[in-house]
């Protein structure tokens, strides 16, 4: 989340909106955003019901339901137009590849 944090002020320049989603409650959503000085909005308390209805996959970390790292471009229609789905950071995508995207798919 760091290097799209970096990042932020050329999507907001594509007028591209970036939000996060944790399954951590409000508490621990809003100290690791303080920590990692995040600025964009993280959405918190996401249930398996919410994981499943964005289509990520759920894991379970110490007895917690977590959110399988995964990371969705929307169109303003709200369809997913890329995913990217990884069981670890090295299959993120970044952010610089999925400004490039954005910019030959869909102008900007």
């Amino acid at each position: 989340m760091a290097e799209v944090q970096s990042n932020l002020p050329l999507f907001e320049r594509m007028g591209v909106k970036v939000v996060a989603a944790s399954a951590d409650d409000e508490a621990g959503a809003r100290k690791f955003g303080r920590e990692q000085s995040i600025t964009f909005p993280i959405a918190y308390g996401v249930t398996s019901k919410n994981i499943e209805a964005m289509g990520a996959f759920p894991g379970v970390r110490q007895d917690d339901v977590i959110i399988q790292l995964a990371e969705f471009v929307l169109n303003p229609e709200g369809e997913v137009i890329a995913s990217m789905y990884s069981s670890t950071q090295l299959g993120r995508m970044n952010p610089r590849e999925v400004l490039q995207f954005l910019k030959s798919r869909v102008g900007g």
